[in-house]
């Protein structure tokens, strides 16, 4: 009797575990949901701006007191150029503003005459409009020729002489001013603004450095002030997603250098003429920049650096459905649809369209608020 009821609570338990339903189909409703791709391209560190140094003369440099790469502060001297070109200019302007300020002078007398004339009807209207116009004429040229040899003085290194001062009467200190010091035809190229001074990158491959005892040429570029409070990053981007860029979106920026950190920046600008190399695909520039580095950051990221960018795009919101969730038939793709009035599951077809790891786009035959079974 003892076995036999064992026997029972066994066969009971037995019979209950067979009769456990078995785990159902889920099932899910139809719904629009955003979708993020992003895309890698791979640049190079820049300064976010940058500042261009020309030779103002044909000449040869003789003195550069920095070494490219290092941080400058404005009003800095980077280069001595040794020019007598500059220094022949220098006399001509010279001569041509002494002259300028004597007829001046000799208008702005005249004027003065004229109006005491006129005042007591001793000349004519039209005598004394003469006499005003060439005093206004001869003023305009002294604007004209100081500001020429202001723009010449400001390059070159000359010391305890105020040339605006004198007069054609001066002719001893005119012949001292001609006949400056030694080495007084060198111009002194400063720093116009803080930065980090560098070579002109004349190409995407080339930088041009130039050297003591190279020669110049005028408006030869000299170097660069470059400004790596921020960074830019400059990449190229095939004919295919071009579109999909727009001034504005973020940006991310990392690189091997700096691998512990992620630069957050914005697209500045999408050039919308492409290029073509070796016969592929048409490419086109779009300009990355990072407005702000911490004074940290700016002592271990430089420009050359290596950069990685990452884009986020964000396409619209469609219907996406897990992948398991489609089963293929004659080259068609199915899923199943319940109806949820009659309680049964109908095989419908269905247009795909891109897909991720786990999920898959339905261009056409769901629409919003459709149930959908998704097998176990």
């Amino acid at each position: 009797m003892k076995y036999s009821s064992i026997l029972f609570i066994f066969l009971f338990f037995l019979s209950a575990c067979s009769q456990e339903p078995k785990q159902s189909n889920q099932h899910m409703i139809i719904e629009k949901k955003s979708v993020s791709n992003t895309l890698y391209y791979t640049g190079t560190i820049q300064p976010l701006t940058t500042v261009v140094i020309p030779s103002p003369a044909d000449g040869m440099v003789v003195e550069m007191p920095f070494q490219y790469g290092e941080p400058v502060k404005a009003k800095q001297l980077l280069f001595k150029i040794s020019s007598t070109k500059f220094l022949a200019d220098y006399k001509t302007a010279l001569m041509q503003y002494i002259k300028t300020k004597n007829e001046f002078s000799s208008n702005e007398t005249q004027l003065n005459e004229a109006k005491f004339l006129h005042k007591n009807l001793l000349i004519s209207d039209d005598d004394f409009k003469i006499k005003q116009s060439n005093f206004y004429a001869s003023r305009l040229a002294l604007l004209q020729a100081k500001d020429s040899l202001a723009l010449l003085l400001h390059q070159l290194d000359i010391k305890n002489v105020n040339l605006y001062n004198l007069s054609i009467a001066d002719i001893d200190k005119i012949t001292q001013a001609l006949h400056l010091q030694e080495n007084s035809e060198n111009l002194l190229i400063q720093a116009p603004v803080d930065g980090i001074v560098l070579a002109f990158n004349k190409s995407e491959d080339e930088n041009k450095k130039i050297s003591k005892g190279d020669a110049v040429k005028q408006n030869d570029v000299l170097a660069v002030i470059g400004d790596m409070t921020g960074v830019s990053v400059r990449i190229k981007v095939n004919e295919l997603t071009i579109n999909q860029l727009k001034p504005g979106q973020n940006v991310k920026v990392t690189g091997i250098a700096f691998p512990e950190d992620t630069l957050l920046g914005k697209i500045k600008r999408v050039y919308r003429q492409g290029e073509t190399t070796n016969g592929g695909l048409p490419t086109f520039t779009v300009e990355i920049g990072v407005s702000q580095l911490t004074e940290a950051q700016q002592k271990y990221i430089h420009p050359g650096m290596s950069a990685k960018i990452a884009i986020d795009i964000d396409e619209n919101p469609q219907i996406l459905i897990p992948i398991n969730s489609i089963h293929e038939k004659d080259g068609k793709s199915y899923v199943q649809l319940h109806n949820i009035q009659s309680g049964k599951n109908i095989e419908v077809s269905v247009k795909t369209g891109k897909t991720t790891m786990d999920s898959i786009a339905i261009l056409d035959g769901l629409k919003m608020g459709d149930e959908i079974v998704i097998p176990n």
